[in-house]
C-alpha cells in the first residue's frame, strides 16, 4: 500500500521537489539500512573518544569521527552537537543528513533543530524524503519535522500543517507533526492550520496516545494555540477522554478559555476529577470565570487533603477574590491547616487588603510575624517572610528579621520580600512624598546585602535591581559594589549568582556584558560507569518513603556518574526538597536548601533524543546549559517544554506515589546504589 508522505514544499525548492519526482520512479527504493548496534556505548574506544571531546565542548576533534567507518562511531559524533549546539557547526551537521544509515541521518536531523538557526531550515527540508512507499525514512523525516519546529518559518509551519494524508499508523510521521507544532508554538508562531491539524491528532483515537498527548500539550502550553472554534471541541475531548495525562493539559486549556457556561464545567471538573493532578492544572489555567460563580468548590478544595491542590486553591483566592469577602477568607484557615496552605492563605488576603483596610492588614501582619517565630521548619519560615512582602509598611520589620534567620532560605526570603515591596503595585501611594526615602534605603539595604558575597543574597539582590518595576535604577551609588560582590563569589559553583551580578551592573549603568560560561572542569568517570554496569538503580529513601530509580548510563554517561559519585559521598543524605511545584517537580540536591547552591565544578549537558513526554523522569536543573552539578529534579507528569534543554538521566522505577507526596521541606534520608545486572 503506497502511503502519500508529501509535505510541505516551500515555493523556493519546489522546482527542485518536481525535478527529483520526475527523475525517480514513483516507488523509491529503500535507503541503507544498516542493522548494526549503533548505540555502542562508552566502552568502545572510539565512542568513548568523542564523549570525552564532546564534554570538553571540543567541536573541531570530532568532525574526523564524521568519516569513520563504524556507522555506531558516526552516530555517537553527530549526536554530540545535539549537546554543543553551536551555530558554526550547523553546515558540518547538514552533511550528515546524506549518510547512508538511516540513524545517523535522523540523528543529524535533531542536533540541526538543536542548534536552532534559521539556516537549518533549507538543508532539511531539502533532506526530506517526499515519497517512501515503504515507511523506511519516517524515523528520519520525523525528525526533519520535528527539528524544523525549532528553526523554520511560518510558511513552513503552514505547509507542515497542511499534509492531512498521514495513515493513523504512521506513527513517526505523526509525532514530527505534532512535536513541530509545539517548537512553533515555544518561538511564538502560530497558525490556525496547524491548531486545526493538532485538534485532529488529538481527537482521533486510532492514533497512538503518545502522539494525542503531544498535541494536547500543544493546547495546555500555548494560549495563543486555542482558537474560539476550538473551545468547544475541547471541552467535549476533556470530558471523554480516558487517560489523566492527557487530561491534565486540556484542564489547562479549557480553564483559561471564555466558554460560555465554563463555571459549571469548571465545578464538575473541580467535584469529580480524581487525578490531583488535572485539578492542578484546571486551578493554574483557572482565568475567565468570576469566583463568587464557583466559590464553594474552591473553598472546599482549600480543605482538600492534596496540599499541592489545596495550596493552588489558596492561591487562586488570592487572583480572583474580592476584597468584600476578607473575612470570608480568613474563616477558612484553621488551627490545624498545614503551614504550606496557610501561608498561601495568608498570601492571598494580604494581597486583596487596601492600604486604607488598616486593621485588617496590620492584624495579618501580627500574625506573620508570631507564625514566623513559633515555627520549626526554615521553608515555612521563609513563606511567612514572603507574606509580610505583601505588606509594603513591613520594609523595616524585614530588615530586623534578617538578623534572626539561621538559614540560607529564610535570608533569601528577606530579601525576596524586600523586592516585592519595592514591586507593589500602591508602593508610592503608601509612602506618599516619602517613597523616594524609603527606596533608596531598601536599595541600599539589598546593595549592601549583596557585598556579602553570599551566593543566594548576590542572586536575588541582582534580579530586583535590574528588574525595571522596582525602579532601583539610579539609586544605586555605590561604585565598590559590583567589584566587592564578584570578588567574593567562588566560581564556577556560584556562577548563577556570577551571571546575575553582570547582568545587574549592564542594567544600571547602561553598559554590556558576556555571560561566563564554566571551563571544563570535572571529567566523566568512565571506569565507575564501567564497574557498575549497564544498568543501574538506585534506592532513594526520603521522609515519605522509598523511591527506585533507574539511570539511563549510555543515554548520559557524565551526568550518572556525577550522581553516582555524589551518591557515594552520602551528598544527597539529609538534602531537602528545596522546590516543588505541583504537578510539575520534586527538586533536591542543593547544599544551601535555597536553590542557589552548587559544588566547585560543573558538569555539561546531555541533550539527545529523550523527550520529557512521561511522568516520573529524572533531570538535571542548570542556570543555563552546562552549569549543572549537584541539582536534579523529578517530574510529577509530562512536561514536553523540558525537552532538548534538560538532561535526562533516569526515570521513576517504584515509588511514583512517595514522589507525589513529596512537599517542601521533606528530605532525603539516603540513596543506596543496587548493584546491577552486568
Amino acid at each position: 500500500m503506497r502511503s502519500n508522505h508529501n509535505v510541505f514544499i516551500p515555493a523556493v525548492l519546489a522546482g527542485w521537489v518536481l525535478w527529483v519526482t520526475l527523475f525517480f520512479s514513483a516507488c523509491v527504493p529503500p535507503t541503507d539500512h544498516i542493522n548494526a548496534n549503533l548505540h555502542l556505548g562508552f566502552n568502545d574506544a572510539d565512542v568513548k573518544q568523542v564523549l570525552q571531546y564532546q564534554d570538553r565542548g571540543m567541536a573541531d576533534s570530532i568532525y574526523p569521527y564524521f568519516l569513520h567507518k563504524n556507522p555506531g562511531v558516526r552516530y555517537a559524533a553527530v549526536k554530540a552537537f545535539a549537546s554543543i549546539r553551536s551555530e558554526s557547526s550547523l553546515d558540518s551537521v547538514a552533511k550528515m543528513l546524506k549518510d547512508p544509515v538511516l540513524e545517523v541521518r535522523a540523528m543529524a536531523a535533531y542536533a540541526l533543530g538543536q542548534i536552532g538557526s534559521t539556516k537549518a531550515e533549507t538543508p532539511l527540508i531539502a533532506a526530506f524524503t517526499t515519497q517512501d512507499t515503504l515507511s523506511v525514512n519516517n524515523m528520519f523525516n520525523r525528525q526533519i519535522l520535528e527539528a524544523l519546529g525549532r528553526c523554520g518559518s511560518k510558511t513552513t509551519l503552514k505547509n507542515i500543517a497542511s499534509v492531512v494524508s498521514y495513515r493513523d499508523s504512521d506513527d513517526e510521521l505523526l509525532m514530527g507533526q505534532a512535536r513541530s507544532f509545539y517548537h512553533f508554538g515555544q518561538r511564538e508562531i502560530f497558525d490556525a492550520a496547524a491548531s486545526s491539524r493538532a485538534m485532529e491528532l488529538l481527537s482521533n483515537a486510532a492514533i497512538s496516545e503518545a502522539i494525542r498527548l503531544q498535541a494536547a500539550h500543544y493546547f495546555g502550553r500555548f494560549k495563543e494555540a486555542v482558537s474560539p472554534e476550538l473551545v468547544d471541541r475541547l471541552i467535549n475531548q476533556l470530558s471523554i477522554e480516558d487517560n489523566p495525562e492527557i487530561r491534565m493539559p486540556l484542564a489547562s486549556a479549557v480553564a483559561r478559555s471564555a466558554a460560555t457556561g465554563l463555571d459549571k464545567k469548571l465545578i464538575q471538573l473541580l467535584t469529580t476529577e480524581q487525578d490531583y493532578r488535572v485539578k492542578c492544572n484546571a486551578l493554574r489555567g483557572f482565568q475567565n470565570v468570576e469566583l463568587d460563580s464557583v466559590k464553594a468548590t474552591i473553598f472546599n478544595l482549600i480543605k482538600d487533603p492534596n496540599l499541592h491542590v489545596a495550596g493552588l486553591a489558596a492561591e487562586l483566592i488570592g487572583r480572583k477574590g474580592k476584597k468584600e469577602d476578607l473575612y470570608n477568607y480568613k474563616a477558612l484557615v484553621t488551627p490545624e491547616m498545614d503551614w504550606r496552605v496557610k501561608t498561601k492563605m495568608y498570601h492571598s488576603m494580604m494581597k486583596l487588603t487596601p492600604l486604607f483596610f488598616t486593621k485588617f492588614k496590620n492584624e495579618l501582619a501580627a500574625e506573620a510575624k508570631f507564625y514566623f517565630s513559633n515555627a520549626t521548619s526554615p521553608y515555612e519560615k521563609a513563606e511567612w517572610l514572603s507574606v509580610l512582602g505583601d505588606d509594603p509598611y513591613q520594609y523595616l520589620t524585614l530588615t530586623s528579621l534578617y538578623g534572626k534567620t539561621t538559614q540560607p532560605v529564610e535570608r533569601t526570603a528577606v530579601i525576596e520580600a524586600l523586592g516585592q515591596i519595592l514591586q507593589h503595585p500602591e508602593f508610592i501611594k503608601a509612602y506618599g512624598s516619602k517613597y523616594i526615602e524609603v527606596k533608596a534605603y531598601i536599595v541600599k539595604l539589598l546593595v549592601n546585602l549583596s557585598k556579602t558575597g553570599d551566593a543566594g543574597n548576590v542572586a536575588i539582590t541582582s534580579a530586583i535591581l535590574k528588574e525595571p518595576k522596582t525602579g532601583a535604577k539610579g539609586f544605586v551609588t555605590d561604585t565598590l559594589w559590583f567589584e566587592t560582590a564578584k570578588s567574593r563569589l567562588k566560581l564556577p559553583q556560584d556562577i548563577e549568582s556570577y551571571n546575575e551580578l553582570l547582568q545587574a551592573r549592564a542594567f544600571l549603568f547602561d553598559s554590556t556584558y558576556t555571560a561566563y560560561k564554566a571551563a571544563y572542569s570535572h571529567p566523566i568517570d568512565f571506569n565507575a560507569l564501567a564497574l557498575q554496569g549497564d544498568s543501574i538503580e538506585v534506592i532513594m529513601k526520603t521522609t515519605k518513603g522509598n523511591i527506585t530509580l533507574l539511570l539511563f548510563t549510555d543515554k548520559a554517561p557524565g551526568s550518572v556518574a556525577n550522581f553516582l559519585e555524589l551518591c557515594q559521598k552520602d551528598f544527597y543524605d539529609n538534602k531537602f526538597f528545596h522546590r516543588v511545584v505541583p504537578n510539575f517537580v520534586v527538586q533536591a540536591g542543593c547544599p544551601r536548601g535555597d536553590g542557589y547552591g552548587g559544588l566547585n565544578y560543573t558538569i555539561r549537558s546531555e541533550l539527545n533524543l529523550n523527550y520529557y513526554l512521561e511522568t516520573g523522569l529524572l533531570g538535571m536543573a542548570h542556570a543555563g546549559n552546562h552549569t549543572e552539578s549537584s541539582q536534579f529534579f523529578i517530574t510529577h507528569s509530562p512536561a514536553p517544554h523540558l525537552d532538548g534543554n534538560y538532561t535526562i538521566f533516569g526515570k521513576v522505577k517504584e515509588g511514583m506515589d512517595v514522589v507525589h507526596t513529596l512537599y517542601q521541606g521533606d528530605k532525603i534520608i539516603d540513596v543506596i546504589i543496587l548493584k546491577a545486572n552486568k
